[in-house]
């Protein structure tokens, strides 16, 4: 049982690995940098294991429908998960700004309250980006050894506010766009497993 469990894991991680990889494609004007290439490959290779190919190739008269068949299967699994993983990134975004209000009010109370006991460590969540400019979310871990750190913390969450909040909306729109390109990508699935026939028929051969 476990053996098994291992083995649906270890599947449906691959799956989505394709997926994601198709993925990027999309996202890439519909094309894949040579070690892409080489990871769709190993991951096509890794599928065929776990599905054991060599033995869809032997008891087929059309392995290669088949197999792609399998392969479209899985790779609607994986794109499944992206979008869910999407979906949750894009309610942690939204809220985001609520929750660094929450977390300045609750620092300032903090800061006011005689019994507060040093030190401790306040953690919190933003929107950031980059020396590239690419865009992510960062998570501060302060430590705060009296009231006067703990207000003086407070106040500069209050006062990048409005910043962070510039920054947020530029993540949903970028999550919003990727959720436009995983629908592209998911569309096109079809075609984007028929483009891998002749490296599907590769794995199929070396997997035999």
């Amino acid at each position: 049982m476990e053996k098994a469990s291992t083995s649906s894991v270890q599947t449906s991680l691959v799956s989505r690995e394709i997926a994601h990889l198709a993925f990027v494609k999309v996202k890439q004007d519909d094309w894949l940098t040579v070690r892409q290439e080489e990871q769709l490959r190993r991951a096509l290779m890794s599928l065929g294991e776990l599905l054991a190919w060599a033995v869809t190739s032997a008891n087929s008269d059309d392995p290669i429908a088949d197999v792609s068949k399998s392969t479209k299967k899985m790779m609607t699994n994986g794109a499944r998960a992206i979008k869910r993983s999407l979906a949750n990134g894009m309610a942690i975004k939204k809220a985001e700004i609520t929750e660094l209000k929450k977390v300045a009010r609750s620092t300032r109370k903090l800061s006011e309250n005689p019994k507060t006991v040093y030190p401790f460590e306040i953690t919190y969540h933003r929107s950031a980006r980059d020396s590239v400019q690419s865009m992510f979310t960062k998570t501060e871990d302060v430590e705060v050894n009296n009231a006067e750190e703990t207000l003086a913390l407070a106040e500069a969450i209050e006062r990048q506010i409005d910043h962070w909040t510039t920054l947020r909306d530029i993540m949903i729109a970028e999550l919003k766009l990727e959720q436009k390109q995983l629908g592209v990508m998911t569309k096109n699935l079809s075609e984007f497993v028929k483009s891998m026939h002749t490296l599907l028929s590769e794995v199929v051969a070396t997997l035999s």
